[in-house]
């Protein structure tokens, strides 16, 4: 039996993987973080009744796929997404691609330069819209607007490459 306190731990370990899970039925960022957030609340709730980590992990991934389908279904009546057999092996080979991009992600972060990391920062760290970000910076909003596209597709290949060497 796990407490409270480490089961909470141990799913904000894993808000990435499990959002990202989620977003792949939902398609919609907020509604996975919701998701997110309704199966921490529910999991905390049932602390006593998870044996170890991977029982934790197994089961956010189970309840918040369902609780997906559910959130598609409720919106338009009827969930056409992946199949029940795709799903389940994306919630079981999940966690080891995300911690793969995400270590790819961080190296490639290194190489980004200073001006641009604070651009990153304050565009999606801090959730500021693209014109206060230019005001801060000193920009147009243009050059921004260019400058993340920039980044992106920079950081994309980069962790696209990366991923692919380790895949090796």
């Amino acid at each position: 039996m796990l407490p409270p306190e480490e089961v909470a731990a141990l799913l904000i370990a894993q808000r990435l993987p499990l959002t990202a899970l989620f977003g792949s039925v939902t398609r919609d960022f907020q509604a996975a973080e919701d998701i997110f957030q309704e199966i921490c609340v529910k999991a905390v709730g049932r602390a006593g009744e998870f044996e170890s980590a991977a029982h934790v992990a197994n089961w956010a991934r189970l309840a918040g796929r369902h609780r997906a389908i559910d959130v598609v279904r409720s919106r338009y009546g009827r969930y056409e997404g992946l199949s029940e057999e795709l799903l389940a092996t994306l919630a079981e080979e999940w966690p080891d691609a995300v911690d793969l991009r995400q270590q790819a992600l961080a190296l490639c972060m290194e190489e980004v330069t200073p001006n641009n990391r604070e651009l990153l920062r304050l565009r999606y760290f801090e959730r500021r819209p693209c014109l206060e970000v230019a005001a801060v910076m000193g920009r147009k909003l243009e050059s921004v607007y260019q400058a993340l596209a920039r980044i992106h597709r920079v950081l994309g290949d980069c962790v696209r490459e990366r991923c692919k060497q380790e895949a090796f």
